[in-house]
């Protein structure tokens, strides 16, 4: 034999291999993975003892992710640590089971979920808002980060549509508005807060590769725009021509092209059936036939791409209502 080195024969081999195997099973039961929760609603309170009456600790806003600490058989209350270190308990009920590798099936319920409730306050639609944004990065795929987008927006809408009158400059409405400037526009006609048009357009946009940018669309049609008409129909028509034109000529063949064309048709028959402008309603001809043509030749290309059948109707009442200017 050269040298000190020893060839291990294949049965102390198979022994080794056996022992490492052992302890490592041993390591991991001894040392389990962690058990994360998520809180599935908006301001949980995380109590010092396992009872609704013991002192709040903390309130975990929508969205913290806890670790569950053993703590006996009572399924109840889980005592949890935070990310900070922090401990307390907090009810079972308020919380879902979140895998650690799938994690998106548990967000979207919660965000389904919440967007689906009624009568909820700002706070709980800010959560919801924050709560989206925090977790929107681990969306990777293309679906997935539109879907996030317009959950994004319809939550937003929610929370500045709940801001009280006259309240913006109190807190904590005045902070959130501060930092969604952008994003949010004050209706001054409505005396309520709204999502900014452009902010739906752009996300439409950026989002265009994905069917959900239909549904990002059609969103804008529903958030409308700030200000009033006060019975111009030559502003009516504008307004039309902005939102559900501009839908049309995105998605000419969309999931709401149907609806789209009933909205306009609906409209034209409220303010100017036959082409004739209501007594209820204001048409200047001396000084609203620009806008109402130009809105009119928009609206009328748009509905050119589309093969809704209720289309010919619209572009007859649009024809007639163009006459009225000569």
């Amino acid at each position: 034999m050269r040298g000190s080195s020893r060839l291990v024969a294949p049965t102390s081999l198979l022994v080794l291999l056996t022992a490492f195997f052992v302890v490592s099973s041993t390591v991991r039961a001894a040392n389990p993975p962690d058990v994360v929760r998520i809180t599935a609603v908006a301001n949980v309170t995380l109590r010092s003892l396992p009872s609704a009456t013991a002192i709040s600790v903390a309130q975990l806003p929508l969205g913290t992710e806890v670790v569950v600490i053993p703590a006996g058989l009572d399924k109840t209350w889980l005592r949890v640590k935070l990310s900070d270190g922090g401990e307390g308990w907090v009810q079972s009920s308020l919380t879902k089971s979140l895998d650690p590798v799938w994690r998106w099936p548990v967000f979207d319920g919660i965000i389904a979920e919440r967007l689906s409730r009624t009568g909820d306050k700002f706070p709980a639609h800010a959560e919801l808002v924050a709560f989206i944004e925090r977790v929107m990065p681990e969306y990777t795929d293309i679906d997935g980060r539109a879907r996030l987008e317009l959950a994004r927006l319809r939550a937003l809408s929610l929370a500045a549509g709940a801001i009280p009158f006259k309240q913006s400059k109190r807190e904590p409405y005045a902070t959130w508005l501060s930092s969604r400037g952008t994003d949010v526009v004050y209706d001054e006609p409505g005396s309520h807060w709204m999502v900014r048009s452009k902010t739906i357009w752009d996300a439409r946009a950026l989002h265009a590769a994905s069917p959900v940018a239909d549904d990002i669309a059609w969103f804008a049609v529903i958030n409308g725009l700030p200000g009033e008409c006060e019975g111009h129909v030559a502003c009516y028509l504008y307004v039309k021509n902005q939102l559900v034109g501009e839908y049309l000529r995105l998605h000419p063949s969309g999931r709401h092209a149907s609806e789209a064309v009933e909205l306009l048709l609906t409209s034209l028959d409220a303010f100017a059936p036959g082409g004739l402008v209501r007594a209820a309603y204001r048409f200047e001809r001396t000084n609203e036939c620009d806008e109402l043509t130009s809105a009119i030749g928009g609206l009328t290309a748009a509905l050119l791409r589309t093969k809704v059948p209720s289309r010919d109707a619209v572009l007859v009442r649009l024809a007639a209502l163009r006459n009225t200017c000569g």
